[in-house]
């Protein structure tokens, strides 16, 4: 009986790509959390011998980097550049925190990486050409993707750990309509008389203010840019020559 079991499981350790397993984890990683991404556990739920899994991943951070890049991927599909450069950037942001929040489990841990593979650079590589495009010199450009990747990425974490708070999350909410409205205002007068107005906002609701407000920000540093003088050449410098003599 064992034999045969070892020859099933040699036999689907065949039908094993890197694609098949990054299919398998996340479906795990949302169904039992990030926790069960080890490689025994991917190997039960493929009916293989977790020693196949390493013909693909040399180990685990190297799965993870792969599924955090599978997440970009989807991030990008079908996407096509807006007309203008803010509604390309706003688009990207939007694409990559929806696409990472599809499976918060792994976006918990895949979030703060650097993949080095291919989507990751498509998205680096359409948001630096698209600054480019809009006017930005390239130290500029490279700066003001950083403050846009990092937003989302900062955001999507975030938000990745609140919903794995998930009831403590919404008695968090509820503290702001309850708890704030009910601190002493003679000591918290603004945070009481806000209370409702904090209570009100929504994930959501926030999120797309501040996205815009970044965006509101680059523009401004855009205009400027472009209607600053480009900065002169350094002088020659000049010849030490010896006046002649009288």
């Amino acid at each position: 009986m064992a034999a045969a079991e070892t020859g099933t499981q040699r036999e689907r350790a065949k039908g094993l790509s890197r694609e098949v397993i990054v299919d398998a984890c996340l479906r795990l990683a949302d169904e039992e959390g990030s926790s069960a991404l080890t490689f025994r556990r991917i190997g039960r739920l493929l009916g293989a011998d977790p020693t196949a899994l390493y013909r693909h991943f040399k180990d685990k951070d190297e799965l993870l980097l792969a599924l955090a890049d599978r997440l970009i991927g989807e991030a990008l599909k079908d996407f096509e550049p807006a007309p203008s450069w803010r509604d390309t950037i706003k688009e990207l942001v939007v694409r990559g925190r929806r696409a990472y929040l599809a499976h918060p489990q792994v976006a918990a841990l895949a979030a703060v990486r650097v993949t080095r593979q291919e989507s990751e650079m498509q998205f680096v590589e359409t948001m630096l050409a698209t600054f480019r495009q809009a006017g930005f010199g390239a130290e500029d450009a490279v700066r003001t993707y950083r403050a846009c990747a990092d937003f989302m990425l900062a955001w999507t974490g975030f938000d990745a750990a609140l919903k794995s708070l998930g009831e403590k999350s919404e008695a968090d909410n509820r503290a702001w309509a309850e708890a704030y409205a009910q601190a002493p205002a003679e000591r918290f007068p603004n945070a009481t008389a806000s209370a409702a107005a904090m209570a009100g906002i929504s994930d959501e609701d926030n999120f797309d203010f501040a996205l815009e407000l970044l965006l509101d920000g680059i523009e401004a540093r855009l205009r400027a840019c472009v209607a600053a003088p480009p900065a002169a050449p350094p002088a020659a410098p000049q010849a030490n020559r010896k006046e002649p003599q009288p």
